[in-house]
Formats: structure tokens, sequence, C-alpha cells
């Protein structure tokens, strides 16, 4: 019986296997077939359904059993996910009579193993949209998968072992539905709620076969899954180099609002403050610097098209540094004009440096 499970199992994977590749071209998380994966483990009481219950979806006193389970699948898109499970534990029912007073004076017991593949679907994504700062969710799941049980029945009078048509053990496909919550921590740890049905294509699971044509199962679990390989923006290490100028790790999402020409207000161009102390006759040089970044990340191409920089745009390296810079004039009074064009632009924290011929780098922030 095992290894006919262990083929059912293996034949459902391969026939969900194709959506599961298919759908990786629309993942939106991780481009790496490594990212977006998580493992999870749950536990709870499982509720049979069947010919051996009186009640139709809650146990009698004495019946509830303990099943968990582990959970491993990767995060499709923001919407859905693709989901395996194995569990184990066990179910019980009993029934005295039936309705019309027939005596039936049966119980049972039996273990089950089931392992399903399902699809997650996070009703909150799709109905709100994706936020990145929900951390509240709510879902559904539906799958499909295969159980071995073994049911055991009892004489509730004699407590003798009666035998029945499974007590040898018996392996049935199983669709199982549900629906959860859970509450995310950090993105990386994720406590949930989970109750799901699971329909056998069989009415052996208590091992009488009467009434129900289908018997079915309920797990209640509370879940604890961990997120793994989810997808980080590496950070560089930046030190101090707050007398260089502003240090931009990544760019803005959007771009920038310009600001609006001093012209356009009605105004006057003020001249800038007159700089005290300052001797610019050792500069053979002036550029004005936009950016600096820790890492070779971006193009000088990039920066001009992404904040619409009117001029063509350089990048050199010294100090650790990759610098962006605009213009390369030997007067300063064009530097200075090209600083006003810069900062109208939206890049308001730009500045000019010198360059003398013995190679020096000097921050003139004064002359802003």
């Amino acid at each position: 019986m095992i290894r006919t499970f262990s083929k059912i199992l293996f034949v459902f994977f391969l026939l969900i296997c194709p959506v599961y590749l298919s759908a990786q071209a629309n993942v939106k998380l991780g481009k790496s077939f490594r990212e977006n994966w998580f493992i999870g483990l749950s536990v709870g009481p499982t509720f049979f359904s069947g010919d051996l219950n009186v009640n139709r979806f809650l146990p009698q006193s004495g019946d509830w059993r303990v099943a968990g389970t582990f959970n491993f699948g990767r995060q499709l898109s923001h919407v859905f996910s693709l989901r395996g499970q194995v569990l184990f534990g066990g179910v019980a029912g009993r029934k005295a009579t039936k309705q019309d007073g027939t005596p039936v004076n049966l119980k049972f017991t039996s273990t089950i193993v089931d392992g399903n593949f399902n699809t997650m679907i996070n009703f909150s994504n799709l109905i709100g949209g994706f936020n990145p700062k929900r951390a509240f969710f709510v879902y559904g799941t539906v799958g499909i998968g295969a159980i071995y049980y073994k049911p055991i029945q009892t004489d509730l009078i004699t407590g003798l072992t009666v035998p029945n048509g499974a007590s040898s053990g018996q392996v049935t496909a199983m669709i199982p539905v549900g629906f959860g919550a859970y509450y995310s921590i950090a993105n990386k740890v994720n406590l949930g709620l989970e109750y799901s049905f699971r329909t056998l294509t069989s009415d052996m699971l208590d091992g009488v076969a009467e009434g129900f044509k289908l018997d079915m199962y309920s797990l209640l679990s509370f879940n604890i899954t961990l997120n793994i390989n989810k997808p980080t923006k590496k950070k560089a290490e930046v030190a101090d180099y707050k007398k260089d100028g502003p240090i931009i790790i990544n760019l803005p999402k959007c771009d920038p609002v310009p600001k609006m020409a001093e012209a356009d207000m009605g105004m006057e161009k003020l001249p800038p403050p007159p700089s005290v102390g300052l001797n610019l006759d050792k500069y053979y040089l002036f550029k004005v610097q936009i950016f600096a970044f820790a890492q070779r990340i971006y193009s000088p191409e990039t920066i001009r098209k992404r904040y619409h920089i009117p001029l063509p745009v350089s990048r050199e390296y010294s100090d650790g540094l990759y610098r962006f810079t605009v213009g390369s004039t030997e007067s300063i009074d064009d530097a200075k004009e090209i600083l006003h064009q810069i900062v109208n632009a939206g890049i308001t924290d730009a500045f000019i440096v010198g360059y003398t011929r013995d190679g020096e780098r000097t921050s003139l922030r004064d002359l802003n």
C-alpha cells in the first residue's frame, strides 16, 4: 500500500509540475528559481465526517484526534502560491444506532498519511491589490492529493475488533479545499490559522460503506511558516563621506519633480553669496557633482535619462566612491551657471568641485 501511495504522489507531481514551471514566467518577486520559497509546520485537531459519526461535521466527545503537517512551496506572485503538503495523524468516529433505531454499536480509529499539492490564493492581495505595508492576509486553497488509511473497527458493547473491508489499508485520491489567515512578521515568519476539508473519493475511511458516498475529514491547524531566499537588495557598505556630498545607494523608483525655475516664479535670479577666504586661482578645472555611489551600479546615461539632465554626465572613481559630474570648465562663472541648471532640474544637493594641477580635488560648497 505504501508503494502504491508513493506512485500516486509521483503522478500528481508530474501532472502539476508543468503548470508550476509555466507560472514562473509571471513571477514578480524574485527572478531566480531559488527565490521566494517557504517551509512550514502545522498542528491541530482532526474531525471525521462519514457513516460512523452522528454529527455531520463535529466529532463526539472522545473522537478528537490530532494531525501535523510539513509544508513547502514557492510564491509565484503576490496572489498565487504553489504548496506541497505532507500530513500524518489520525481520525476517529463512532455510532450506536441508525436514524431508524437499528443498532450499529461500532467505533473506529485510523492512522492517516496524506500528501497533496494545492494552490494558495491570497484574497487580500487579489481584492485589495499588493500593499508592501500589509501584514494580515486572508487566503483560500484548493488542490489534489492522495491518502493512505487503515481503519480499525471495535464493537462498542464487547470491545472486540470487528473486521472491515479496509482493515488491510487502502490508498485513495483526495481533494483538499480550505481557507485561512496569517500574520506576517517582517516578511520572514508567518503565523496563521487554517481550516481545510479533505474529501476522499471513497466511502471506506471508517470501514463502512453505507449512507455516505464520500468520507471526509477536516483539519483545523495552527501554522508557522518561514519565508526563505526572499529577494533582497544588497546594500553597500558606506563610510562617512558627508564632507564629500550626497551618497545614494539606490535610485528612487520615480522621476524627481523638477524644481520650478526662479524666472517662472516672477523672481529675479539672485547672485550667489560672496565666498570668504577661497583662492580660486589654484584650480584649473571646475565640475558640478550631482551624485556619489558606493557601488558601480549605474551608468552616466542612466543617471542623465532618469533625472532629465540637459547636459552630458560623466563618472569618475576615487576614495571608494563613483562620482557623477556634469560639465568641465575653466571658468567658475560657467560652473555656477551649470549648477543653476542642475538645481532647477531637481537635484538640489549638487555642488561645485575644483581640481588643481597637482591632482587635488576639493568641494567648493561655499560657491553654491
